[in-house]
């Protein structure tokens, strides 16, 4: 069954008054994710760099695109899917690294929500460093469907050689490297609200979860959440450079991909450098305007 065949149960269940309960329009999901969300959370979700003048520009740019269908082509079986990094894709889409992603659930463990909606639809899910739930939990609910680590590179090399190994361990197929968050973005709307998750201890599991970490600290994070905390900042964005390339492939057999790029120039040099996969992204405007 496809994907968009979705639309019959609708339909069906309206012969019998019961419509949708989930929204069927982006922008109906937004209004009322806005009005479910705490206003903090809204803001880091919904907020990016500056004016957001770039965050603005990316959907524009995706409004030049279209599709031109061609006709008398038997369409009725379909098959979308796309062979990336030793796996089979049903669609050339994937579900991409959202680190405040955990808050968004009412439970509080969207990261988990999230997997397991990648388990049911075979859609890959690119999981972020910053996690509610450890990363063992979320690869956990994967199933059968592939997924990314995306990795946070910190200052203390040893460190992310651990979060590397407990990803591999965990059972995912690739990890995504994000080379443009060495320094936080200027977010208004966050600064508006003197609002930052990570330093109010949120979003941190595998940080505080880790073997290396927690030896770094004098007290456990479930002693002194604040220590944790204050060694996580001084830890977080590590401004990297071509020399660190042979360094991170050196961590991990699995496919790397790199996430950031935004010029030829560097696509060119990181292939040569034995990366697999080129993440091309301004981090949706969030990052830089």
């Amino acid at each position: 069954m496809a994907f968009g065949d979705y639309q019959n149960e609708i339909y069906f269940n309206g012969l019998r008054g019961v419509v949708p309960p989930l929204p069927v329009s982006f922008a109906e999901l937004r209004d009322r994710a806005r009005a479910a969300m705490p206003p903090s959370v809204w803001s880091y979700v919904a907020g990016g760099a500056g004016d957001e003048r770039t965050q603005d520009a990316n959907v524009s740019a995706f409004d030049h695109w279209g599709l031109v269908p061609r006709m008398f082509v038997g369409a009725k079986e379909r098959d979308l899917s796309v062979e990336l990094f030793g796996s089979t894709w049903p669609a050339p889409v994937f579900l991409a690294p959202i680190g405040v992603i955990g808050l968004c659930a009412q439970d509080g463990h969207g990261d988990l929500a999230t997997a397991r909606a990648a388990a049911r639809t075979g859609v890959p899910m690119v999981a972020s460093t910053l996690t509610v739930d450890p990363m063992e939990q979320v690869a956990a609910e994967f199933g059968a469907t592939p997924g990314f680590f995306q990795l946070y590179t910190p200052t203390d090399r040893e460190l992310a050689a651990s979060l590397v190994r407990r990803a591999e361990q965990a059972g995912f197929r690739g990890i995504v490297v994000t080379l443009d968050t060495w320094v936080t973005g200027w977010r208004p709307r966050d600064l508006s609200t003197g609002n930052f998750p990570q330093l109010r201890g949120h979003c941190l599991a595998n940080y505080f979860t880790d073997p290396v970490f927690r030896a770094g600290l004098d007290r456990t994070p479930e002693e002194d959440p604040q220590a944790a905390i204050l060694r996580w900042i001084q830890l977080f964005g590590n401004p990297l450079t071509w020399d660190d390339l042979p360094w991170l492939r050196s961590l991990t057999e699995l496919p790397l991909i790199v996430k950031g790029i935004c010029h030829p120039d560097d696509a060119r040099r990181a292939v040569d450098g034995g990366v697999d996969g080129i993440y091309c992204s301004n981090h949706g405007g969030r990052q830089a305007n």
